[in-house]
């Protein structure tokens, strides 16, 4: 099963049933800046026409959906949020807030960096929540730094993320047959990782062009 909507994440999410979803990985927006970039050249392209934001709808707060994502998930679920510095300590308490509880903290490492005066960035944070009761992850000897390559080149979105690594957390927080969610889907790597997994998705995207790039992906007619 398959469901892509091309909508606001926050009508989706609102009108999800309650405790329908196994597991939610996503790549939610947050707020962007230039990384301590004095003096260096910013690059043009995914920048260049919105003013230093990556997205035109890059606005929505954790507030605004947070709280329905703690409801439509099932009781012992997981949740990965992944988040940059700035916004980790403010995303995890709004979370928490919620009803969720933080089981840890993970990082991705990439085979790359970004231009940054106070160290180089080569990794991103993953915040790793549970709801309600305790579930083991399903490849317990996991560690919480993981390698995976970020894609380069032509990529179909801006902060596209490789397969892997959302196969890695589908397949350690949910079975078989069980329903994944991604409501900040841009161009359906956790959907594309889900159903190769034998899961069920059901995403959202907001920009017709990145929600037609994940139902290309996915063999689903826009």
């Amino acid at each position: 099963m398959i469901k892509l909507h091309n909508a606001d994440a926050r009508d989706v999410l609102r009108s999800t049933a309650d405790e329908s979803i196994d597991l939610i990985v996503s790549d939610v927006p947050y707020p962007c800046t230039s990384g301590g970039n004095k003096g260096v050249r910013r690059p043009t392209g995914m920048l260049a026409d919105n003013n230093g934001r990556i997205f035109d709808h890059n606005d929505i707060k954790p507030e605004d959906y947070a709280a329905d994502m703690f409801r439509v998930l099932r009781d012992g679920s997981h949740c990965y949020i992944m988040v940059n510095t700035l916004n980790l300590f403010h995303y995890r308490n709004v979370f928490v807030s919620t009803g969720f509880r933080l089981h840890n903290l993970l990082i991705w490492r990439k085979q790359n960096a970004t231009p940054n005066r106070w160290y180089m960035k080569n990794c991103e944070y993953v915040l790793f929540f549970r709801k309600g009761v305790l579930r083991t992850i399903n490849l317990p000897g996991s560690m919480t730094c993981h390698a995976f390559r970020n894609p380069t080149g032509n990529k179909s979105h801006p902060t596209e993320k490789p397969l892997d690594l959302m196969q890695f957390y589908i397949e350690n927080s949910s079975d078989p047959g069980d329903v994944v969610m991604d409501p900040f889907m841009g161009s359906g790597a956790t959907g594309v990782a889900a159903v190769a997994l034998g899961r069920s998705f059901v995403g959202c995207e907001i920009d017709p062009k990145y929600y037609t790039k994940a139902c290309l992906r996915m063999g689903v007619m826009p």
